[in-house]
């Protein structure tokens, strides 16, 4: 018994070492700022976390899809309602659960939009268990920092206060024109996605509820990731959830896209050209749901318009 007992305690001490060594890692290998040249994964999407204090009226979530289609700055100047990004490439749904988690921290919006291309991207328990030690202890998502470890990565303050200019839209004018042979085109089978990721979608649902926020699936437009069955699926899906589903692949007179010209490449993502057009109805609808105020006038986000002027300059926009 006694034999027992020191091999369970030598057990016990050496996880409470190691784990003290993984926190101690993890307060280093932490990048000391939110910004892409402190080391900061996913700055764009980060950005959130430098946003003023419940100054942010629209949370959208996904993936390139995402970052691709919708520019808070179009959505800003077209209504006064305030919205970001957070989108990763090839984001899973238990990342975008993270941002979820994590931008309530600092912001209430109103809205929580999520589009629907992240809800057929399988991803496994182990990913999930990655990501929840990710998320606790940074040294397992920044362990390669090591590389690069300046004296600064040796105090342990963090200074969230960075923000991107394009509120989390990234933004690409190429031209690759898309084949629209047989998109949306009408069927009855709907395409299933994993019971992981509808457990996901359902979290996030509740998460919302939980804190008074609107939870809208969307899916934006593209030619290569949408088609009816997934339609249909997330229409089901809706449905069932009580929730409001944006498909804006059916929307072709709100949102008339020209596939010729606005799609970087190919109909998978949009290019700025298609984005603005969907930024505007989406600035239209934000709108009719009356849950906003125009801030355009609002001498505390001035900012925006400064943004504003200052991506206009940077894409070279008269």
């Amino acid at each position: 018994m006694k034999k027992y007992l020191k091999l369970v305690w030598r057990l016990l001490s050496f996880a409470l070492v190691l784990l003290l060594l993984m926190l101690g890692a993890s307060l280093i290998f932490q990048p000391k700022d939110n910004s892409k040249d402190a080391g900061m994964l996913d700055s764009t999407a980060n950005g959130i976390l430098g946003e003023p204090e419940n100054s942010i009226d629209a949370l959208i979530i996904g993936d390139s899809e995402a970052y691709s289609a919708f520019v808070p700055l179009t959505i800003w100047a077209e209504s006064g309602i305030t919205s970001y990004v957070c989108a990763t490439s090839a984001q899973i749904l238990c990342y975008s659960y993270e941002f979820l988690e994590k931008t309530f921290e600092r912001q209430q919006p109103r809205v929580v939009m999520l589009e629907t291309n992240v809800i057929y991207r399988a991803f496994s328990a182990s990913d999930i268990l990655t990501q929840k030690l990710s998320e606790k202890l940074s040294v397992f998502r920044y362990h390669d920092r090591w590389k690069t470890l300046s004296l600064r990565d040796w105090s342990f303050g963090v200074d969230l206060s960075s923000t991107e200019i394009n509120k989390g839209y990234i933004y690409n004018n190429a031209v690759s024109p898309a084949s629209t042979d047989g998109y949306m085109k009408s069927s009855k089978f709907s395409e299933s996605f994993s019971r992981e990721n509808e457990k996901y979608v359902r979290m996030m649902k509740e998460f919302c509820d939980a804190n008074g926020a609107k939870f809208v699936l969307v899916s934006s437009p593209s030619t290569k990731n949408w088609n009816m069955p997934r339609h249909n699926a997330v229409e089901k899906l809706a449905n069932e959830l009580g929730i409001e589903y944006l498909d804006m692949n059916l929307m072709r007179k709100q949102i008339p896209i020209n596939w010729k010209l606005e799609t970087k490449d190919k109909g998978d993502h949009l290019n700025y050209s298609g984005a603005t057009k969907v930024s505007v109805f989406l600035a239209s609808y934000l709108e009719k749901t009356e849950l906003f105020k125009d801030k355009r006038n609002d001498k505390n986000f001035s900012q925006w318009h400064d943004a504003v002027r200052q991506f206009n300059e940077d894409i070279g926009k008269s």
